[in-house]
């Protein structure tokens, strides 16, 4: 119901209370989690530099358009429009897109940063001291007792494949995905038949190959593999002769600490990863986590803009960056830090894949949180107006910055201890807590301080992300404060409590699994950021470039360099729609990336 009576509008106590708390908002689990995987799997240094120019031509703009939205209007997305455009309009659907993003990210979001919160107080209470204890006895009695000639083949494996990956993914990325994928296609026909009790014989193997090979397709993409083939084997080969020749100028003592100390790590991993499957598929636990970060988040949010929001990114947001710049502190320590540098920071054409473009810019669209409102809602809180470029580079300054600490802090924590760089999203909740475990009473500390330091970001981003809501029913309704946030809160809580627990058996929606082709928490997070996030984002680009009153536009910018102003301009107009319409175009599937991007590429 609809209150007769209006509050005065509240406002940032300072410029710097509006920085920290947008930067607070954009700066999350993606920035911490996310980037630091995403460059592992396309290579480092050149996807870093790529993803640095998309935040320039794409994220800059965009976030400069949300904020200018939202100071001008002074009041949040939905309402926003209609004050800009002096009626209805239908540009207000870009508000409800992102209040529907908004929440619909932060039922899923909850989940994931109670995960942060659980593994905090793991690692407070030593979780993994039975892991180490297990892992010892294992590791001591596979030294006392496995054959040196097995421990130096294993040695020589698994530095064969270190060594050819390099030349193999050069060799792999000589041809387009689609070649890979049907070859792929054709292997997997190529295999006998399971049913059957006998291996077919050599020549019903022949009569298979002949018959698939009558397709044009399949059969160019045959031919193109194995004509590289020669290549794969001889990359191999030398890197296999390389191994070799390492494994033999090692003392028996040093294959013997290496290969147990390799033993030990995967005894560990397979441990950690056990945990992490264990806590996903426990959907109490995860709930009491998510709804616990849920009512912290409701208490700042309930404050208010200053005595809330602002008080509580001014608190966390120094805190996340002096406990960051403390691990990569530690981090510098380590022997393997130059290597980490050098993954993130030095360009390798090589180990770049055409799809780590889009990749890079895809990242760079949603880490900034633009296509949410959020930023147009907290720039909505300003009374006073100073530079709108200048706020928007230390914003973007600062979120990209804190994801660069975040690859310096982990990069060289994995390479020491013998991790994938490219592990995934098991970068965060597995191979980190193998690292931590390995060194082991200091390891106690050091991944609480990680974890602690993930909730923080986590509950800065869900901060930004329940104030969307909730400022709709503030703005439109005359709600309070604390009853919008109440009310949208226990909403996204109980949503919350479906995707915690979606990954287990006995999920409520028992069909949705099959039906989707994806379990409900993959399925909100698909709907967010394949569709919402990418058309709102477009939506803003273009409004703000085309259809925002030039006299607001004008205002807003009084402040700007002219030059400035017209780059920006451009950018918004062309640049930036043009992008993002890659971005969304990739993202539902209305072309294949990595075959246009290959193309181009060659």
């Amino acid at each position: 119901m609809k209150s007769d009576v209006s509050t005065p509008r509240a406002h940032w106590g300072s410029r710097f209370g509006f920085i920290v708390a947008a930067a607070g908002g954009a700066v999350g689990l993606g920035n911490i989690w996310k980037f630091p995987y995403i460059t592992g799997t396309n290579g480092g240094g050149w996807f870093v530099l790529i993803y640095l120019a998309c935040i320039l031509l794409v994220g800059l703009p965009i976030l400069a358009a949300e904020i200018m939205i939202g100071r001008s209007a002074q009041k949040q997305p939905v309402v926003a429009f209609e004050v800009l455009q002096g009626r209805r309009t239908g540009w207000s659907l870009i508000g409800w897109m992102g209040i529907v993003a908004a929440f619909v990210i932060a039922s899923f979001y909850i989940v994931v940063a109670g995960w942060t919160m659980d593994y905090t107080v793991k690692h407070l209470v030593d979780f993994s001291k039975p892991v180490r204890a297990e892992a010892l006895e294992k590791s001591l009695n596979y030294q006392a007792t496995q054959p040196l000639e097995d421990m130096a083949f294993v040695l020589t494996e698994d530095r064969a494949e270190r060594i050819a990956k390099p030349k193999v993914a050069e060799i792999e990325n000589s041809l387009p995905p689609s070649t890979w994928e049907l070859y792929r296609e054709f292997m997997l026909a190529m295999e006998p038949d399971d049913n059957r009790t006998s291996r077919l014989p050599e020549v019903a193997a022949e009569e298979r190959r002949a018959n698939l090979l009558i397709d044009p397709a399949l059969a160019a993409a045959v031919a193109s593999v194995e004509a590289v083939q020669s290549e794969l084997d001889a990359a191999r080969a030398e890197a296999l002769a390389e191994a070799e020749a390492e494994v033999a100028a090692m003392s028996d003592e040093a294959i013997r600490l290496e290969a147990t100390t390799n033993y030990r790590h995967k005894v560990i991993g397979d441990a950690m990863a056990a945990k992490f499957v264990s806590l996903l598929e426990d959907g109490w636990t995860s709930t009491f986590w998510a709804v616990f970060f849920m009512a912290l988040t409701m208490a700042i949010v309930a404050s208010g803009v200053t005595r809330g929001i602002e008080l509580a990114c001014r608190i966390l947001m120094p805190v996340l960056i002096a406990m960051m710049i403390g691990l990569v502190i530690y981090a510098a320590t380590l022997p393997s830090f130059g290597e980490a540098l050098a993954f993130v920071f030095k360009p390798d054409a090589h180990a770049l894949k055409p799809s780590g473009v889009l990749e890079a810019l895809g990242h760079a669209f949603f880490s900034l949180g633009i296509g949410l409102g959020a930023l147009i809602t907290y720039g909505s809180y300003q009374k006073s107006k100073g530079t709108l470029f200048g706020e928007s580079v230390w914003i973007a300054g600062l979120d990209t910055g804190i994801a660069l600490l975040a690859c310096m802090m982990m990069f060289p924590i994995i390479f020491a201890f013998g991790q994938d760089p490219g592990a995934g999203p098991g970068l965060v909740f597995i191979s980190m807590p193998l690292a931590f475990a390995e060194i082991g009473s200091g390891g106690i500390l050091l991944g609480a301080i990680f974890f602690s330091l993930l909730s923080f970001a986590a509950i800065t981003s869900a901060i930004s992300l329940l104030e969307v809501c909730a400022s709709y029913l503030i703005d439109r309704w005359n709600w309070s404060r604390v009853r919008s946030t109440l009310v949208i809160g226990l909403m996204i809580s109980l949503v919350g409590a479906l995707v915690a627990f979606s990954s287990g058996d006995g999920f409520l929606f028992s069909s949705w699994t099959s039906g989707f082709g994806m379990n409900f928490f993959d399925t909100l997070d698909f709907v967010a950021s394949n569709w919402l996030l990418p058309i709102g984002g477009l939506l803003i680009a273009i409004y703000a470039g085309w259809f925002l009153p030039k006299r607001l536009r004008d205002t807003e910018l009084s402040e700007e360099h002219p030059f400035a102003y017209a780059i920006w301009l451009f950018l918004i107009r062309f640049i930036a729609p043009a992008m993002v319409l890659v971005v969304l175009a990739q993202k539902i599937g209305l072309f294949d990336a990595n075959e246009a991007l290959y193309t181009l590429w060659h």
